[in-house]
């Protein structure tokens, strides 16, 4: 931003070029960075509040470019005169909205000092082509702050899949295949993930016990979330009593999927 602000200044030749950025509610304007070509300076801190200049903040909610060649004169920046024109020696300005998703975000500000004719259509496009540089920035920035978002809820999410005290299969909802098992349930089904993946579920639990998705869903729902009691074979042979719970998920695109959550118990415990 200071480097735009920067060239902005050197290519009109204007002695200030600031951003602003919108506070919540539109209560007022912040200034982000604010570039004085004769110092060669950048600044901040100063706040513009809507109560005080609400033809101004009108003006940039309407999303019109506003072009002062007389700024103590014009309807929409007059109010500024004593606090902020003379007590900075502007005579115009033009204030450049700056939108992101088609919500006003802040506005870009290009402010002549000294004496000043009329602003030149050229200055006018490139005022509007620098503010239409910063909502793509910032649209940038929004996009890259949701991809790490989203990398932190992928990362929160395998964490807690792969930390689980239970064995958990997620299934194809319509094929019983299974797509994906934590460590844990490795363990219990005594394969590895790459010998599970694609296996029909039913195909892990015992003869005649052979629970497949659909069952599952709906004697979970029949029980009201209760768990369901199977028995599950080991890849060795070994058939080991557990209670299921299985949840469906809707994804993206409407595909479904079952989580299906498996626990050893004891057979005594079970009643069985």
């Amino acid at each position: 931003m200071r480097q735009l602000t920067a060239a902005t200044g050197r290519m009109l030749n204007i002695e200030r070029v600031s951003l602003w950025g919108l506070t919540a509610e539109h209560a007022s304007l912040e200034c982000i960075d604010l570039y004085e070509l004769s110092r060669d300076r950048h600044s901040i801190g100063i706040t513009l509040h809507a109560a005080r200049y609400p033809d101004y903040f009108r003006a940039l909610e309407r999303g019109e470019p506003i072009v002062a060649d007389d700024a103590m004169k014009h309807p929409t920046t007059q109010a500024f005169t004593e606090d902020y024109l003379l007590m900075n020696g502007i005579s115009a300005l033009i204030g450049s909205p700056i939108h992101v998703n088609g919500e006003l975000q802040g506005v870009l500000c290009v402010e002549q000092v000294g004496p000043h004719s009329a602003w030149t259509s050229v200055q006018r496009l490139f005022a509007h082509s620098v503010a239409s540089l910063v909502s793509l920035a910032l649209v940038q920035h929004q996009l890259h702050l949701i991809e790490e978002e989203l990398r932190d809820a992928n990362s929160l999410r395998q964490a807690l899949f792969a930390g689980a005290r239970d064995a958990i299969l997620i299934s194809d909802a319509r094929t019983g295949h299974i797509l994906d098992a934590n460590p844990q349930a490795e363990r219990l089904f005594g394969r590895q993930l790459q010998q599970l993946l694609g296996v029909l579920q039913s195909e892990l639990h015992a003869a005649g016990d052979g629970l497949d998705i659909r069952q599952l869903l709906t004697l979970a729902k029949a029980d009201a979330g209760e768990a369901v009691h199977s028995d599950v074979v080991k890849l060795d042979g070994t058939v080991i009593p557990v209670e299921i719970v299985g949840q469906e998920v809707q994804l993206e695109k409407g595909r479904k999927v079952v989580q299906g959550v498996f626990r050893p118990r004891s057979v005594d415990a079970g009643g069985d």
